[in-house]
């Protein structure tokens, strides 16, 4: 099947389900929003057109949208994560809504307006080719609907370009783990190209830095694939308003039910857990102040005096995983943290990483750091250590500050990612 077949497959089986009777009114369509991260405060905040039971994850857990920002939404289907935003960027931001399909946009406007939201608004077209000027967008998200594109490096592109220097990257989406049989792979495509349309998780990351993102991490959430085994119910299958090519109906109740049944028989018969995963992805496009050169930067080998491996030991608080990488809600600061760590692995250093969640151990047997913790509690973490020398407190510091610490080079000021907050995931500890 040709590129325009497949997106022709998929924008006729989502019209079909936006002309359906899915909604959030739906208890087994909120049921796998919830599965998937959302909470029932959230949902309680949506029009019924809004959730189609639809999402692989929640991007906002991980976007960190502040008052005032210009927010993207890929892939919007009815809504759902458009206006959730709408709330965070308040009166004086934006949220933009992108999807290729109109019956889905029908949706998403007819929520918009029982919602009286005056800074949302919505535009037809596929998200490899955007309607949007260069440098104008803080955050972008998408929510399980990447996955289906045939060519995402284009859409990573388009990303990096509507970005402005600085902005954030926070999606949803499916990933293999490993490779699907090609059995397996055929009856997917058959009915929920949701996840055969999915890439492995290292190509996943190996696209977006092709296409110029920086601080890439694609982590694992652990979330149950099998969650939409409840589809046929009044499920959903994957994301956005854009699954994969399943039988042509005839007509939108035939188009719904075929969909849905569809992949709930898949999911009763093979256990999806084990070759894909639900996926958090965060990266950011890079800023003049972020864009150093660090074959300059480290212009020293990364050696002690006595010529050995410098060890750079980083202590954190008590989290659910261990990079803070997990769960429905994480703090932004982590993903872009765990990105700096693996780049400082890539340029020689030995890098060690304790959570006092799972390696309590750790804290006990470096003497310094118990005492830290003893006279001043969770609060004093994260502890960075460069060779048993301890060089931060209390913040994450940026790519660029621990360039100067591993160099020992002196600086005026250690700078911050922000100050993390603790809890599971960094932020309010629901994992």
């Amino acid at each position: 099947m040709n590129q325009r077949m497949m997106i022709d497959d998929v924008r006729d089986q989502y019209a079909g389900v936006a002309r359906g009777e899915l909604s959030n009114d739906s208890s087994s369509v909120r049921s796998i929003a919830s599965a998937f991260g959302y909470s029932e405060d959230e949902l309680n905040q949506l029009p019924s057109e809004a959730n189609m039971g639809l999402s692989c994850g929640n991007p906002l857990a991980l976007a960190g949208i502040r008052e005032g920002e210009v927010v993207v939404d890929l892939g919007c289907g009815g809504g759902m994560d458009v206006f959730l935003a709408a709330r965070r960027v308040g009166s004086s931001g934006r949220v933009i809504g992108i999807d290729m399909t109109s019956e889905m946009l029908e949706r998403a406007r007819a929520g918009q307006q029982k919602l009286g939201l005056t800074n949302v608004e919505f535009h037809q077209s596929t998200i490899d080719r955007l309607p949007l000027p260069d440098n104008s967008v803080d955050c972008v998200i998408s929510n399980c609907v990447i996955n289906l594109v045939p060519d995402k490096l284009a859409v990573f592109c388009e990303i990096l370009r509507v970005l402005k220097p600085g902005g954030r990257v926070a999606l949803s989406d499916i990933a293999l783990k490993r490779e699907l049989p090609v059995e397996v792979k055929q009856s997917v495509e058959a009915y929920v190209g949701c996840i055969s349309g999915a890439v492995l998780i290292e190509e996943y990351r190996s696209l977006m830095e092709q296409a110029g993102l920086a601080s890439v991490v694609v982590a694992d959430t652990g979330s149950d694939l099998n969650a939409y085994a409840m589809a046929s119910d009044g499920g959903g299958c994957c994301g956005g308003s854009a699954c994969g090519p399943v039988a042509v109906a005839t007509d939108a109740n035939q188009q719904q039910k075929s969909l849905h049944d569809g992949l709930a028989f898949i999911m009763q018969s093979f256990d999806a857990n084990v070759f894909a995963a639900s996926v958090q992805v965060y990266a950011l496009k890079q800023s003049s102040t972020q864009a150093f050169n660090p074959i300059t930067t480290l212009h020293v080998l990364p050696t002690s005096k006595d010529n050995t491996m410098i060890t750079v030991q980083v202590y954190d608080k008590p989290m659910c995983c261990s990079t803070g990488v997990c769960g429905p809600e994480v703090d932004p600061v982590l993903p872009q943290f765990a990105a700096d760590l693996d780049w400082l692995k890539s340029q020689g250093y030995n890098v060690e990483r304790y959570n006092l969640a799972q390696q309590p151990q750790a804290f006990i047997e470096n003497k310094s750091i118990h005492k830290i913790l003893s006279t001043e509690g969770t609060d004093s973490l994260p502890v960075v250590v460069i060779d048993g020398e301890i060089v931060s407190r209390k913040v994450y510091p940026t790519r660029e500050s621990l360039t100067a610490l591993v160099n020992r080079s002196p600086a005026k000021e250690l700078l911050p990612i922000s100050k993390a907050s603790g809890g599971c995931c960094g932020t309010s500890g629901n994992c």
